[in-house]
């Protein structure tokens, strides 16, 4: 019997870690996808920020 309470308390225990780590998780990816929006628009900011290139390119020698 006290082998079966023992087992019942150690499955969740290890459920509890598992939901724990799953949550970690979940939110390092939120945190990942935040911090790539912000650099993709970071870059477009770059580049609307830019010169506009020159409507014509002198290639003579």
């Amino acid at each position: 019997m006290l082998d079966s309470v023992s087992s019942i308390a150690s499955f969740a225990t290890h459920m509890s870690a598992q939901k724990t780590a799953q949550q970690v998780q979940l939110a390092v990816l939120n945190k990942a996808q935040d911090l790539q929006q912000q650099q993709g628009q970071n870059v477009l900011q770059l580049m609307e920020s830019a010169a506009p290139p020159a409507q014509s390119i002198d290639v003579h020698v």
